[in-house]
């Protein structure tokens, strides 16, 4: 997007197609026996302002909209994508006047089995799962099609359409638009110029279709090519030591694309510390306030927003709405993107907080999703 012109992506009456699961990926450690409860690995503040908004006393007004129902969520780690998106879940829950029970897989395979059926042994009507990959997500749409309860899988790239068993709603961003968006921005502003990108994790199917996206898009285009794709894995040292070496290789491009707004930060400080800052554009993806700042910084020059917080509130609110009353399964649906330049960093509506809003989020989720405006 050039001139403050915002591009929006709602699509809720789209069938979206995406692939597999969420944007990050690696191995946790854990003892495969109990659920590992939302919040003994994380960040302590963040514990203890979602812990203090989950047991708030539910109205009889707000109860009455979710019917009792008791919502189970399935996170896979303890990053701060994953923090806000559960906080955003159980906002979503204190709307509704739903009982939330959440739980912590900390990226392993065994303890998200074991999740899955402790929260069925626990009675939810419906389970919302954030995995790390397809098996977590066919796992949890089989068991809770055996026990009867609803499933919403969500920032999971559309992973059930390649299964044959039913959810009640997939929720995600459109990260096959990205490569487009992307390579639009570049041609607009710096034609002709190849790029690199960091992408997160080799395994990561959000991170395979970006790639594959700006793969299609650069060929469409036709005016630029993407000289090399790196793995940061998530871990901003990496992504900038990935960074370092193609500078230091000799590898022409001028351009560089990073899958998350942290690593973009590490990135643009190992280029400074290098003294080749001036040389490279820096465009990111994520909408965070670490992305907010480096625009305003001056050193991000573009990036796409997408709030973890919002989609983890539309992924309960769906739950709710398809559990309660009998919606048709398989629900697609879409979470806005917006891409934004600095003169949008301040932009409520560009870039749309990660954290609660109740004010911005609000507005969205009526305008956007009407079918959950009775939570408000």
């Amino acid at each position: 997007m050039k001139n403050g012109k915002k591009i929006w992506a709602v699509m809720l009456s789209t069938a979206m197609m995406f692939s597999l699961a969420a944007c990050s990926s690696g191995k946790g450690e854990a003892d495969g026996s109990k659920p590992a409860v939302e919040g003994e690995n994380t960040q302590e503040a963040a514990k203890e302002a979602v812990d203090e908004k989950a047991q708030e006393p539910v109205s009889e007004e707000t109860a009455e909209k979710a019917g009792g129902m008791k919502i189970g969520y399935i996170s896979p780690g303890p990053d701060t994508w994953y923090l806000r998106a559960e906080e955003g879940a159980k906002w979503a829950c204190e709307k509704a006047g739903a009982e939330f029970l959440s739980v912590n897989s900390n990226r392993d395979s065994e303890q998200e089995q074991t999740n899955i059926d402790y929260l069925i042994d626990e009675g939810v009507d419906c389970i919302v799962i954030l995995s790390w990959n397809e098996a977590g997500c066919v796992a949890a749409a089989e068991k809770c099609k055996e026990a009867g309860i609803g499933c919403v899988v969500f920032d999971a790239c559309g992973a059930m359409r390649n299964h044959d068993v039913d959810i009640t709603a997939s929720v995600d961003f459109d990260w096959q638009s990205m490569g487009g968006i992307y390579v639009d921005w570049m041609n607009a502003t710096y034609p002709g110029e190849d790029y690199v990108f960091i992408s997160g994790t080799v395994d990561s199917v959000v991170c395979q279709t970006v790639e594959a996206s700006l793969k299609e898009a650069t060929e469409k285009a036709g005016k630029m090519k993407c000289a090399d794709i790196r793995y940061g894995d998530y871990e901003p040292e990496k992504a900038a030591n990935e960074v370092e070496d193609l500078v230091n290789s000799g590898l022409d491009f001028s351009v560089i694309g990073v899958i998350n707004e942290d690593c973009a930060a590490a990135i643009i400080t190992r280029l400074e510390d290098l003294n080749v800052a001036d040389k490279y554009h820096v465009f990111a993806q994520n909408g965070s306030e670490v992305g907010a700042q480096l625009m305003k910084d001056g050193s991000l020059e573009f990036t796409i927003a997408s709030s973890p917080g919002l989609e983890g509130a539309v992924a309960v609110f769906a739950g709710i709405d398809g559990v309660k009353n009998g919606k048709e399964p398989n629900q697609l649906i879409a979470c806005p993107i917006a891409s934004v330049t600095p003169d949008l960093a301040d932009d409520p509506e560009a870039i749309i907080s990660w954290s609660v809003d109740e004010e911005a989020w609000g507005a969205i989720i009526r305008e956007s999703f009407s079918d959950y405006a009775v939570f408000f």
